[in-house]
């Protein structure tokens, strides 16, 4: 979660012809035994950006059993098969910032933020902050077929300063705290530990060395007390939202660790040399970036930008626009202080400089959108903005689409299960009816989601969204 000023830091046409039309295959999941067949399919490659044309992708449960050329593959001729001649097949899509179970602050989220991503093709999060106890108990319930929603991977409470900014913040004001803190979550099952920006200098190393005797990765904000280039050495895995960036590419550095930080003072002061010595360093470590770009446009440009006619608000509760989205804009508004519209936007796109120069520099990227939290952005939808903005900085749309696929994989040391379409991984999937290597934009052209090897159709994925608007208006 980031406030400004750095404190806190269609659907195209699915053409289908299924064995098994029938609603128990699609919203149930598979029996053991059973098989389903995509014939005919596109396969992309994110490694390379090759397309595999008139592929057959045999799914066995939650597996790919089979991925091969459909004129020589072999399946039981009363498997349930599906002709994807057309459609191009891909990973399916991690959003790797979000936030699930933000103190009382999105109430009915399970019933709004999961179908959301699932209709949308994130069939992963990576949650940056929640109620550890209520996440595990979505995320078993999930797991057993219980109730639709991607993967999870959380770190339970944000660690932050003795005077939390949020909900699901867990205060830390000395190290004793920070060793104490970190051996908890991990006792208590979170997948890493999350840093906020308001923890003191000595409890953020504490932080680093009760990590690592825990074997735990830390990620988040880089601490306001800290500088971007020793928590790389330390390493910090994943750093969020640019944080630390500017301020290590400026003259300024030592100043801006005391406070006073606006992104007018980040463009005064922003030296190339410096920025380029700090992504030789980030490069080195590999300490990934997260840069949550449409949150960051999002957040420079709320008082400019007018969300009432877009048709992602019906999906919205009530109480999440009147009280929570409210409370964002204000904190945020209230923050730009000197900074007119017209260097905010300067801002918004010296950023997208930026993260060009560090992806050219070697530093990895993941996508990410701080969903729900605030300046409008969308479950789901926002994810795929996401990518555009990274093709705005300078990626190909297979890099941009790299940042959600294999690069995640990557991250969570989990390339042998996830992130490409291949034989022996999970059945994570994604198909479209348009190429997403010829325009990025071609992500949000759906036609069928798989998660967990459980497929859902475009016309389920239509009663699914119905289903969420239907909640969002009975939500207070």
């Amino acid at each position: 979660m980031k406030i400004r000023g750095r404190l806190a830091g269609d659907s195209g046409i699915l053409f289908l012809i299924c064995l098994f039309f029938f609603e128990p295959l699609h919203a149930q999941k598979p029996a053991a035994d059973d098989l389903l067949v995509l014939n005919n399919v596109t396969v992309v490659d994110v490694r390379t950006g090759a397309l595999q044309p008139e592929q057959t992708v045999i799914l066995e449960r939650n597996h790919i059993a089979l991925v091969g050329p459909s004129k020589s593959a072999q399946y039981p001729r009363n498997a349930p098969s599906v002709n994807c001649r057309g459609l191009f097949l891909i990973p399916g899509l991690w959003d790797m910032h979000v936030h699930l179970v933000f103190g009382d602050w999105f109430p009915g989220a399970q019933d709004i933020s999961l179908p959301l991503f699932v209709a949308n093709g994130v069939t992963g999060v990576r949650d940056m902050g929640s109620e550890l106890d209520i996440v595990q108990g979505w995320r078993s319930e999930i797991e057993a077929g219980r109730l639709i929603g991607p993967r999870i991977y959380t770190p339970g409470p944000m660690l932050d300063g003795p005077k939390p900014r949020f909900p699901s913040s867990a205060a830390i004001a000395t190290p004793e705290d920070a060793h104490r803190a970190v051996a908890d979550l991990k006792r208590r099952g979170a997948d890493f530990i999350k840093l906020q920006s308001l923890i003191p200098r000595e409890a953020v190393f504490a932080i680093a060395e009760e990590a690592k005797k825990q074997e735990i990765a830390f990620e988040g904000h880089v601490p306001d007390a800290v500088r971007a280039s020793e928590m790389s050495e330390a390493r910090m895995k994943s750093f969020e939202h640019l944080i630390g960036i500017f301020e290590g590419s400026s003259p300024a550095e030592d100043e801006f660790l005391k406070g006073n930080k606006t992104e007018g003072r980040f463009l005064a002061t922003y030296d190339p040399a410096r920025a380029a010595a700090l992504a030789a360093i980030l490069a080195k470590n590999q300490t990934w970036q997260c840069p949550t770009l449409v949150w960051e446009r999002g957040g420079n440009l709320i008082d400019v930008s007018d969300f009432s006619k877009d048709m992602r608000v019906k999906y919205v509760p009530a109480s999440w626009k009147t009280k929570t989205w409210k409370r964002f804009t204000e904190e945020i508004t209230q923050g730009y202080g000197a900074d007119d519209l017209a260097i905010r936007k300067r801002f918004v796109e010296k950023e997208l400089e930026v993260v060009g120069m560090l992806h050219k520099a070697g530093v990895p990227f993941l996508a990410g959108t701080d969903t729900p939290a605030g300046v409008h952005i969308f479950p789901g939808y926002s994810l795929h903005e996401e990518l555009q903005r990274f093709v705005a900085a300078g990626f190909t749309p297979l890099e941009a689409l790299q940042t959600a696929t294999i690069n995640p994989a990557r991250f969570f040391g989990m390339e042998d299960q996830l992130g490409a379409v291949e034989k022996g991984k999970l059945a994570d999937l994604l198909l479209l009816s348009a190429n997403p290597l010829d325009d990025i934009a071609n992500t949000q052209k759906i036609a069928g989601v798989i998660v967990n090897g459980r497929y859902f159709y475009r016309a389920e994925l239509d009663k699914m969204l119905g289903r969420v608007e239907t909640a969002a208006h009975r939500q207070p």
